[in-house]
């Protein structure tokens, strides 16, 4: 028995070692094949269905002809993204096909191509309640002339302020209206000057640009007055939205917008703190959007290359902010001290013109009496007083009429007399001055006769009186 037992441990292993041993091996096989296989993608995301996808490729142009030789792509959305699955070439009929798609309801499908540098989307396709379903997806002839271009309503949504920053957000939204039968595709290519693409009004100063719906895929840059897309616009309507940052540095903003296409109706809704006031929109009173109340201000009809202005105050300002409005400020000071300045000089001017009227007047007085004193040796006393009262009148004359024609000068600088009337009241009162001074200067001139005659008889009497003591 132990001899059998020494032939048969060296013949081999028993029979149910054996069967142990093989399966042991086929464990470790396969658990090491399973930690080396990458892990299977979702079922839901990538697993074989039973959904179809068939369509037609056409061209609205050329009446819905058949597009050929076209690439369409398969598109997936599941959880708010979406990837491309699968790409293929349209028949000689425009006819393509998707199938063995999963049929999840949290999955959706589109068709996109992109022709004559456009692109063009399918509607979304649900195929959990019906597996299969048909589509058709239509392109158009692109062209780069804008003439059938239009907008049928535009909206400019003014956000509350940030004093802050200093900043208020603006967000717009355009309904694009394209009566043709081609797709406007625009160029950026500004080598020609400003580019023949989709353009946007932005106001001065306007920065953080963030393009929303109707943007996607597409490139924008700058240009004067706002900022240009290469964005397509294919027959019918098309919505575009965006926003932007407008910094301020005062209470006040002067929006300003331009129309680069006819417009329909312009919308603009402001903060009702903003005090907002436009020539050209009308108020129509507060309304309620976003559970927000703003004020409406909406016109229609509007032409290319039109501009409106939309006036805002009331604007809060932080610790380093002016709090007033720096355009406004600048005329006003100019005439405020435009006007100070031309009081200024006319004071002066007044005050040179009365001491030059004092300076003559105090000079004749003193010649007055200086001649009344030389002259007072030869007539009699009884004489004098009405000589003086006379001079006196005459004076007195002259000095109404100096000061009349200094007033005369005034009104007319201030603008109250027109020219003719100025010039002849003023050569009136002139002629009556030198009336007066011709009068005047007579007189002096005989009174020095009379005093020379006075002065010779004096020296004759004293001459003759001498002569008897002589002999």
């Amino acid at each position: 028995m132990s001899e059998e037992a020494t032939v048969s441990s060296s013949s081999g292993p028993a029979p149910g070692r054996l069967i142990l041993t093989t399966l042991a091996f086929l464990f470790s096989f396969l658990s090491l094949a399973w930690l080396l296989l990458p892990a299977a993608p979702t079922r839901a995301a990538s697993s074989a269905g039973t959904g179809t996808i068939r369509g037609h490729l056409v061209n609205g142009t050329h009446n819905k002809a058949p597009v050929a030789g076209q690439s369409v792509t398969l598109q997936m959305a599941q959880d708010g993204s979406a990837r491309d699955l699968t790409t293929l070439k349209t028949d000689s009929q425009g006819a393509f096909l998707f199938t063995g798609l999963a049929t999840s309801s949290t999955l959706k499908y589109a068709v996109y191509t992109r022709y004559q540098g456009a692109q063009y989307v399918s509607d979304l396709v649900d195929l959990s309640k019906q597996a299969v379903q048909q589509i058709e997806l239509t392109v158009y002839d692109a062209t780069s002339n804008s003439a059938n271009l239009a907008v049928v309503q535009a909206t400019i949504l003014v956000h509350e302020p940030d004093a802050s920053k200093g900043t208020f957000t603006v967000s717009e939204i355009y309904f694009f209206q394209n009566v043709g039968q081609t797709t406007y595709v625009g160029s950026l290519n500004a080598s020609q000057g400003r580019p023949n693409a989709l353009l946007f009004s932005l106001p001065q100063g306007a920065r953080n640009v963030t393009l929303a719906q109707g943007f996607n895929g597409v490139e924008a840059v700058q240009v004067a007055g706002g900022f240009a897309s290469d964005a397509a616009v294919p027959p019918g309507e098309t919505q575009f939205s965006f926003s932007f940052e407008v910094p301020y540095q005062s209470s006040s903003y002067d929006f300003a917008y331009t129309f680069f296409y006819p417009t329909v109706q312009l919308s603009v809704l402001t903060p009702p703190a903003l005090q907002a006031s436009s020539g050209a929109l009308p108020s129509k009173g507060l309304m309620t959007a976003n559970s927000h109340p703003y004020l409406l201000l909406q016109n229609q009809n509007f032409r290319s290359g039109d501009q409106v202005h939309i006036k805002m105050q009331g604007l809060p300002l932080g610790s380093g902010q002016s709090q007033n409005s720096g355009l406004l400020l600048v005329p006003t000071w100019v005439w405020l001290i435009g006007g100070v300045l031309v009081m200024l000089v006319i004071i002066v001017l007044s005050s040179l013109f009365y001491n030059l009227f004092q300076r003559r007047r105090e000079a004749r007085r003193q010649g007055r009496q200086h001649a009344q004193k030389r002259s007072s040796s030869t007539r009699p006393e009884a004489a004098a007083p009405h000589a003086r009262s006379k001079n006196e009148a005459e004076s007195s004359e002259q000095e109404r009429l100096l000061h009349q024609l200094l007033e005369l000068d005034k009104a007319f600088e201030a603008g109250q007399l027109k020219k003719a009337e100025y010039t002849e009241e003023r050569a009136r009162i002139k002629e009556r001055l030198r009336v007066l001074m011709s009068l005047e200067q007579e007189k002096e001139r005989r009174s020095g006769a009379k005093e020379r005659q006075a002065v010779e008889s004096s020296r004759s009497s004293s001459h003759a009186k001498r002569r008897p003591e002589k002999s």
